[in-house]
């Protein structure tokens, strides 16, 4: 187990207990990243006292785990949900010094092989790694890890070695991220656990706050609005699947839909309010108009959030925009 501190200070264990040896030496309220949070946990959660409530976990993905080991409280998070890159790409990305990610052949440190304490033998490790890194790994062995016999390496060595780099990347690519954050945008990376969470603050700094008629929304409210938000889809028309060969197929598909409509389109202000007894046709007899900023007399409702029952389609569309919920149809698709 390889580690480096924010200072550059490093260090690493190898063999038995190595992660003990680590929870060890960490302080009181640190703040450690793996770049697979997801895997890397599995190594460690066996070994803390406690576990606390406020862990975040989206599809499997573990984006934060806090708890406690010999009464100190430790913070890990996952690096790959805000750089969600691997880190074979950092070094690119961010015009990195640390030099290329290098090959590791996984399946070849077997526990008993470690345990052991013996040379691997350098034809049989090879096997254990894609075979367009082999030259790589065959001259990383000569570099790093090379015996007075050719044909074998030194294990301990080599896999130091990968280690540290892996570990030089993560770091030097996070705080590259990371001050680039702060310099441009006055956020801190260490503040978030998600590329998601950052954009979302970006925003309410910017946008949401400054405009002062602008209110989060919890509980029942936001439950039944955020039922409204469809995600995007692929189809093609009729949802017909068609084979075409021989002549070339032409891509539509659109890129920024997102920050697009944003631009053209406008966020419902104020306190949200209860419709209670209003018509469908009082609604839409006072609904803004398309390009309507400002209420008027006639028009004064600025927009709505309503679940509607559709019972008939009169006209079936190539690429129709009616979306069917199946929560809302019980499950039937009444297309």
């Amino acid at each position: 187990m390889c580690w480096q501190y924010e200072d550059g200070k490093d260090g690493w264990f190898y063999g038995k207990e190595v992660t003990i040896r680590f929870l060890d030496m960490i302080p009181h309220g640190g703040l450690i990243y793996f770049h697979n949070l997801a895997y890397d946990i599995n190594f460690v959660i066996g070994h803390l006292d406690s576990v606390f409530d406020n862990n975040i976990i989206r599809n499997g993905r573990v984006m934060q785990m806090m708890g406690t080991y010999h009464g100190k409280k430790l913070l890990f998070k996952n690096c790959y949900s805000i750089i969600s890159k691997g880190l074979a790409e950092f070094p690119w990305m961010f015009r990195l010094n640390s030099g290329a990610k290098e090959a590791y052949p996984y399946e070849y440190y077997t526990s008993d092989r470690v345990a052991c304490g013996m040379n691997g033998i350098v034809d049989d490790a090879v096997e254990c790694v894609k075979e367009s890194l082999h030259e790589m790994f065959r001259e990383d062995v000569k570099k790093y890890a090379a015996v007075d016999d050719p044909n074998e390496f030194d294990m301990q060595k080599y896999c130091v070695m990968y280690c540290m780099q892996d570990v030089r990347i993560l770091r030097e690519g996070f705080i590259w991220f990371r001050e680039a954050l702060l310099n441009e945008f006055g956020l801190d990376a260490y503040d978030f656990v998600s590329i998601s969470s950052i954009a979302n603050r970006y925003l309410e700094k910017n946008c949401y706050w400054p405009n002062g008629n602008l209110y989060d929304l919890s509980n029942v409210p936001r439950e039944f609005i955020s039922r409204c938000i469809i995600g995007g889809r692929c189809m093609l028309a009729r949802n017909e699947k068609r084979i075409i060969e021989g002549r070339a197929v032409v891509d539509f598909d659109a890129v920024s839909l997102y920050p697009s409509a944003m631009a053209r389109l406008y966020c419902l202000e104020g306190m949200p309010k209860v419709i209670d007894g209003w018509s469908t046709q009082y609604l839409l007899k006072h609904l803004f108009e398309d390009d309507q900023t400002e209420p008027t007399a006639e028009r004064f409702i600025s927009g709505f959030f309503v679940e509607a029952r559709i019972t008939k389609v009169g006209v079936k569309r190539a690429f129709p925009l009616i979306v069917w919920n199946s929560d809302v149809n019980g499950g039937v698709d009444h297309e």
